[in-house]
């Protein structure tokens, strides 16, 4: 994995996991709040922002090249992933398709599940590179090239 490439998984990685927290916002505003003017409670919130917070410190670490940022990251997605699939095994055993999201009336909940099934998707990958590219990710860059000195 090139320094590039490298750069670009940590870009995508942040940017999808980004955007499934973002898309919390206007989720628990048309379920909850508009409807029923019910704030959101402390557990939830408490929840959201340690993964938020467990998310950040292992791409950073990742970033670092730090080896605890990359468990962490992994430990993270792993979570992650077994999240979203158990969502959609329980949704199946109970008779509604693992396409329903695409079958709703509404466009909000519609993109929030969409954006959700896309995390358990790419958080699956991110695994698989993460397995695959240990070394790339966390070992030294490699050393820039110097120049003999002028005599």
């Amino acid at each position: 994995m090139s320094e590039r490439q490298r750069a670009r998984f940590l870009w995508l990685m942040g940017a999808v996991v980004g955007a499934n927290y973002l898309a919390q916002i206007p989720y628990y505003l048309h379920l909850y709040y508009f409807p029923h003017g019910a704030l959101p409670s402390a557990r939830g919130v408490a929840l959201l922002g340690f993964t938020l917070i467990w998310f950040m410190a292992g791409i950073a670490g990742l970033a670092l090249r730090r080896a605890p940022g990359y468990w962490l990251l992994g430990a993270y997605l792993v979570t992650v992933v077994i999240f979203y699939l158990h969502g959609l095994i329980t949704q199946v055993t109970h008779g509604y398709p693992p396409t329903l999201f695409i079958h709703l009336n509404d466009p909000i909940l519609t993109v929030v599940f969409a954006i959700g099934y896309c995390n358990m998707l790419l958080g699956a990958l991110f695994i698989v590179i993460l397995a695959r590219h240990y070394r790339a990710l966390v070992a030294s860059p490699p050393a820039a090239r110097t120049r003999p000195s002028e005599a």
